[in-house]
């Protein structure tokens, strides 16, 4: 074979592999970021639960001009708040379950629909990013409507990261304590770990590096700037790390993670068998998130 036929092919090649990248890319990048209502499914138990409820339907604005809702649930005397925060494709009502569970605990709920999400405005996730930021807005609502109030922070998969992220901000003194429920530890390594296991790539770099091009063009942001471990290396709120051990979406691998980059008081919570967003289902799930909220809101 002609060197020149050699170095024709290995160009065809790396034409065919650039456009195959791009067309990853290209779909990875709708997927994960706009927006995608989903109508969570909800038993008859909790709507009643929710008729039953002394629950005030409310809003804020975010910073960059979208119309935040949440539900504020105040069925108990006492200064006990947990803001509580669903992940991605879902809403507040996902959270149901969780948020009932709680309330027969009784503990208040603001139960918030996050950006891109349910009830609120928004096209696009940025995974943990504005979300954070938006977050710091409803504790100034409770902090505004109860003075005295002490908040825990509750995020589930997406909403995990939210409340991870949030620790990087000067939060006020009366956020009390983090429950974080199977959080990624970056947003890189969730989408290489996505890009591995649904596109059978084991070389993630280029795919990746078009995504952050994309983000930066789109939103301003890159893909590095998405790490709640690193936000959590100057945390000193205290943390309870819950995660599945059974998990392929986000692996257990990144609770660990974040575990390790934590700052502050770190408690870690391991469930067997769980997979991900399912860790409710341990019949210990309630009483031991209980038991941490025991010990640090106050």
């Amino acid at each position: 074979m002609k060197f020149s036929t050699i170095i024709e092919g290995a160009g065809l090649t790396g034409v065919v592999s650039y456009l195959a990248y791009k067309k990853i890319s290209d779909q990875m990048f709708k997927n994960t970021f706009s927006r995608r209502d989903k109508q969570d499914i909800v038993e008859q138990k909790y709507l009643d639960w929710l008729i039953d409820s002394h629950v005030e339907q409310v809003t804020v604005t975010s910073f960059d001009g979208l119309k935040l809702n949440a539900y504020d649930m105040h069925n108990h005397d006492t200064n006990r708040y947990m803001i509580m925060i669903h992940g991605i494709s879902s809403s507040k009502a996902f959270m149901y379950p969780r948020a009932f569970e709680f309330d027969k605990l009784g503990y208040n709920i603001l139960l918030i629909d996050q950006r891109a999400a349910g009830d609120s405005e928004g096209d696009y996730y940025t995974y943990g990013l504005k979300e954070s930021q938006d977050l710091t807005l409803w504790i100034d609502y409770l902090n505004e409507k109860y003075p005295g109030v002490v908040i825990a922070l509750f995020g589930l998969s997406m909403g995990a990261a939210t409340v991870m992220m949030s620790s990087a901000y000067d939060l006020p003194d009366n956020v009390k304590c983090i429950v974080e429920d199977c959080g990624y530890c970056s947003l890189r390594e969730e989408l290489d770990h996505y890009i591995r296991t649904n596109y059978k790539i084991s070389y993630t770099d280029a795919v990746l590096k078009m995504i952050d091009n994309k983000m930066k063009k789109k939103f301003g942001f890159s893909i590095d700037d998405v790490s709640p471990k690193e936000c959590l290396e100057e945390n000193e709120i205290p943390i309870l790390f819950v995660h599945g051990k059974d998990d392929s979406l986000v692996p257990y691998d990144h609770a660990i993670k974040n575990y390790n980059h934590n700052k502050g008081v770190n408690k870690f919570y391991p469930v067997t068998g769980a997979g991900h967003t399912e860790c409710n289902n341990d019949p210990n799930y309630y009483v031991n998130i209980s038991n941490f909220l025991n010990e640090y809101l106050i």
